[in-house]
């Protein structure tokens, strides 16, 4: 009877393990570290944006700090990157990547967060300013088309341009580079380097297939 005890027990145990192996498959584990988790205990929500893409599974002591172990759900494995932001707002962790640039991280992957007074803001307040950072993106964005609908228009006059003589091609191809550079200059002045370079590029490949 004993034996069939240990049996039944032994069968119930291999049941539920492999249930809950079922259930976590695919899961992302990390571990997210702060100098103080505040209230967050096990089974509080991780959130990023609207949506709740996991739950915090222990907070333990670490030389000092609070370790929080999370369990990202497998449809969200992805929104959890290098260079995310973390806060922790009452008895949620929120993560931040209106700002992340960085590649997905692993299985495992343990995270130190950013908490200088300026990166906690953003973490909890990202969404107010993402209006104005989708004005800026758009305002880049309409520079790069400015600038190709003028390089398709040079392009369709440049048989005119050559056959009006050195002096006026020269001149055409010295608007178009002021226009260009002020182009840049607006990019650079908007904190977008990056894209600046990347107009500045794309006019030189320009130039050099005219054979300036």
């Amino acid at each position: 009877m004993f034996r069939k005890l240990l049996l039944l027990l032994a069968l119930a145990a291999a049941i539920w393990l492999g249930a809950r192996y079922f259930a976590h498959r695919g899961e992302l584990r990390a571990t997210i570290v702060f100098h103080d988790a505040g209230g967050l205990r096990k089974g509080d929500a991780v959130i990023e944006g609207e949506d709740t893409i996991g739950r915090v599974v222990n907070v333990t002591r670490l030389d000092g700090n609070d370790a929080v172990d999370v369990r990202i759900d497998r449809r969200h494995s992805r929104d959890v990157v290098t260079d995310s932001l973390f806060a922790v707002d009452d008895h949620r962790l929120v993560v931040t990547n209106t700002f992340a640039v960085g590649k997905p991280i692993a299985d495992g992957a343990v995270l130190r967060a950013k908490e200088d007074r300026l990166r906690t803001w953003l973490a909890r307040h990202a969404g107010s300013v993402t209006p104005l950072l989708e004005k800026v993106k758009h305002a880049a964005d309409a520079k790069f088309e400015s600038l190709d609908k003028e390089l398709a228009s040079a392009t369709a006059k440049l048989p005119e341009w050559k056959s009006e003589g050195k002096d006026s091609f020269d001149k055409h191809l010295a608007d178009l580079k002021k226009k260009m550079a002020k182009a840049e200059a607006d990019l650079k002045g908007s904190n977008k380097t990056a894209e600046a370079k990347k107009l500045r590029d794309k006019f030189e490949r320009w130039l050099a297939e005219v054979g300036d």
